[in-house]
């Protein structure tokens, strides 16, 4: 297994994660887009977003995973969505490991966090054993948690 990420996400690739996302359904798609992103999800969509990276695992594309935004030393990261058929296989745990990794190569960085729908337990499980931890719990309009690790 060998990741690497590229800023931005070709148009092929946005079909692919469109494909992939609109076959799940709208609840799946708010669990990794959050509630403001339309159903379905559009190539449009995905294409306006900022600081997003396309995963690859060598040369196949299998996932994304975006900067959200940098404030007071603390990277959000968010959307983050290996492809379907690729879960269970560790390429999450791979993925969210080495792009915290490069992330605090950035001396500006000294957090990194996210948020996960308390019902996505498979996400919450990842990200607890990756060092992240629960600072916040937000109740509406569903409850999430908003976890974080630091250096």
């Amino acid at each position: 297994m060998t990741i690497r990420f590229e800023e931005n996400v070709s148009t092929e690739n946005a079909h692919l994660v469109c494909q992939w996302s609109n076959s799940l359904g709208k609840d799946f798609q708010e669990q990794w887009m959050g509630s403001k992103i339309p159903f379905p999800l559009t190539l449009q969509v995905l294409q306006d977003l900022g600081g997003v990276f396309s995963v690859f695992d060598g040369q196949e594309f299998v996932g994304l995973i975006q900067k959200i935004r940098l404030e007071d030393r603390n990277l959000h990261i968010g959307r983050f969505f290996i492809n379907p058929q690729k879960q269970g296989q560790g390429l999450g745990r791979q993925t969210l490991r080495k792009f915290v990794s490069l992330a605090f190569e950035n001396e500006d960085i000294d957090s990194i966090s996210l948020n996960v729908f308390e019902a996505n337990q498979t996400a919450h499980n990842l990200y607890q054993k990756e060092g992240f931890e629960i600072v916040q719990m937000v109740e509406a309009p569903v409850r999430k948690y908003i976890m974080k690790k630091s250096r």
